[in-house]
């Protein structure tokens, strides 16, 4: 990213505005989210056939009953996550492949651990290997396994379930496998790791061939799970999922900011723990109106959903980035309740899997949301947005910025000076912001650097939002506290004036 030296000297000084009224509403009103989350674990169904459900007649084998177990009680939540979907469950992804060996799940484990950020591993893997090898092979490559997955999710827990020895020509090396599985948890667990493991009690006559259960032997190994789970749960290991390390709000957290009513002030949206969509309007004089639940939603995994204004109308829609990394449109039309959500359908077919990566904001000042990629390396690429897959297209601007960071949490897109182009803004530790000014992106006008604007006013980055607070369309500077207020310092032409007390808040991060 080209710098130059211009800098402001502007700080968080001026008056102090008096207090808006908090959102006392929002507390009391009908199918907000609770102010203190249950435990909501990110699961990852890891494996083989068994995971991905052959042999079960309503498809996804114990997904399906494992889900539902969890539904019927509300001590804690799951969203099942990975890169495949299927099965007759209202949450369809795993990492069942059929027929792999444990290399090859090994093979692929870093990049689905990056990408779905799992809080727990049911991990059941290696029948596959005793079915065509020794057991001596087979658990040298189960050790390297866990070796990854611990490497690259320190804090996850791993469920590791022992191999069924319902096949008399396996029985022997089955058992054996078990044993020595059993002892390499022993060690993972003395070593520090969360990892515990399970044996499925099914039975022959729960079984649908020689290695598959059949529907009553996944029940079975569903309730096993459901028990696990619940202890992993009691026993404190696991608390509401945070934002994946390197995520920024926009991608990852429960409240977003963006204009539902096209006033041209943001409003607070809240996608609830189920993926329900709830929206308070930004009334501008104090007060925030509920509008109560404006979508169901279609994901229960925040990562996946994006609030943009993808057709220039002024209005934010909602977008679905489907784990292919292809992106669907839903266009506000006032939502549940109003005009709905006429679906778009696909407007993108995505340049990667890992949603963390992509995010939506206006570049070139036509009011349409476009494509950025995040890479690794703190590059950023660009797809303009004319009218997407079917209706215009997408521009391949390239690289736009060099980058500062590879900590994307660190960097925030808005319009800092209401020329309404996305800006480019670095957070430090402190919340202190560092501005670079969109005068076109690196080959094309490049970015004017306006150094430190603004001083730290937490000691979390993650708490900082820039949204347009009022509707003079410069992004004003809000730190949500961790009791689910928000604070603002609205940015003026003279600098900021603040902080002020905008909300009582709806739910705690």
């Amino acid at each position: 990213m080209a710098l130059s030296s211009l800098r402001r000297s502007s700080g968080f000084g001026g008056a102090v505005l008096s207090l808006f009224a908090v959102l006392a509403s929002v507390l009391a009103a009908p199918g907000a989210a609770a102010a203190a989350d249950v435990p909501h674990l990110r699961v990852l169904p890891l494996g083989d056939s068994i995971t991905y459900g052959a042999g079960s007649n309503v498809g996804g084998g114990y997904r399906p009953p494992l889900w539902q177990k969890v539904r019927n009680q509300s001590a804690f939540t799951i969203d099942f996550v990975g890169s495949q979907r299927s099965g007759s469950v209202a949450d369809p992804q795993h990492e069942g492949h059929s027929g792999w060996f444990i290399e090859q799940i090994n093979a692929n484990a870093v990049s689905w651990l990056n990408s779905s950020a799992p809080d727990v591993v049911l991990l059941h893997i290696g029948i596959n290997d005793l079915d065509r090898q020794p057991t001596e092979d087979a658990i040298p490559d189960l050790r390297t396994l866990l070796t990854t997955i611990f490497t690259t999710r320190p804090a996850v827990t791993v469920v590791l379930a022992g191999l069924l020895p319902r096949d008399p020509a396996m029985a022997a090396r089955v058992n054996d496998f078990n044993t020595r599985a059993q002892q390499l948890v022993a060690d993972r667990a003395a070593a520090g790791n969360r990892i515990r493991y399970v044996e499925w009690p099914v039975t022959a006559e729960q079984m649908a061939d020689r290695l598959h259960p059949a529907d009553s032997g996944y029940e079975v190994i569903a309730q096993t799970y459901f028990t696990a789970l619940r202890q992993v749960v009691a026993e404190g290991a696991m608390t509401t999922s945070p934002a994946p390390a390197g995520s920024a709000p926009e991608t990852a957290s429960k409240v977003r900011w963006a204009d539902f009513d096209g006033d041209g002030r943001d409003d607070y949206w809240v996608i609830a723990d189920g993926g329900a969509v709830h929206v308070w309007t930004n009334r501008g004089d104090s007060t925030w109106s509920y509008q109560g639940q404006v979508a169901t939603g279609l994901t229960s995994d925040r990562r996946q959903v994006r609030i943009a204004d993808f057709d220039g109308d002024g209005k934010a829609d909602y977008l679905w980035i489907q784990p292919s990394g292809a992106v669907r449109a839903y266009l506000n039309r006032g939502g549940d309740g109003g005009g709905g959500w006429p679906l778009l359908g696909q407007v993108a077919t995505g340049v990667t899997t890992n949603a963390d990566q992509v995010r939506f904001a206006d570049f070139d000042g036509d009011r349409k949301a476009d494509y950025f990629l995040f890479n690794a390396n703190g590059t950023v690429n660009l797809y303009l947005n004319r009218g997407g897959d079917g209706n215009g297209g997408w521009i391949n601007d390239g690289r736009v910025a060099g980058g500062l960071t590879t900590d994307a949490s660190r960097v925030r897109l808005a319009d800092y000076d209401g020329d309404a182009k996305a800006d480019y803004l670095w957070l430090d530790e402190t919340g202190a912001v560092d501005v670079w000014l969109n005068r076109g992106g690196d080959g094309r006008g490049g970015w004017q650097g306006l150094g430190r604007v603004a001083p730290g006013a937490t000691a979390d980055h993650q708490q900082v939002r820039f949204a347009r607070y009022t509707a003079d369309a410069r992004a004003d500077y809000l730190r949500i506290n961790l009791n689910g207020s928000v604070d603002a310092w609205t940015n003026g032409a003279e600098g900021w004036t603040g902080p002020q007390r905008i909300a009582g808040g709806a739910v705690i991060e």
